[in-house]
């Protein structure tokens, strides 16, 4: 699975680099989303620009990281979302747990704010 990361403050922003998230790359994420997620990081931005196509095992993995991040005690946000893949989310019911925002400009403003609030 191909994706990138960047140090944005205190915050990790992955920037996913894939056009779909299906059962081949989903074992990928998970293990790059752990090894993210235990790393020294306290917040993760995952930005799902690029990604077109989902299937519920993409979707597993998502599920996966967000049950990770809150063992360890980290918070872990989503941000430009498709709308294709946003209506899976919904079909799912998925949307009370899976945290987003329109743009990874609008989730950083909104970590920051929560980190200098708490």
């Amino acid at each position: 699975m191909r994706y990138e990361h960047e140090k944005v403050g205190n915050i990790i922003v992955v920037r996913i680099q894939e056009t779909k998230l299906t059962s081949h790359e989903a074992p990928e994420m998970k293990t790059a989303l752990l090894g993210l997620i235990i790393g020294e990081g306290k917040q993760f931005i995952l930005n799902l620009k690029e990604v077109e196509y989902m299937d519920s095992t993409g979707l597993g993995a998502f599920l996966f990281g967000i049950r990770q991040a809150e063992h360890y005690d980290k918070d872990l946000v989503f941000c430009a979302i498709q709308p294709r893949i946003q209506n899976l989310i919904r079909i799912a019911q998925l949307d009370h747990v899976i945290e987003s925002y329109d743009t990874e400009e609008q989730a950083l403003k909104e970590l920051q704010t929560d980190r200098d609030d708490g």
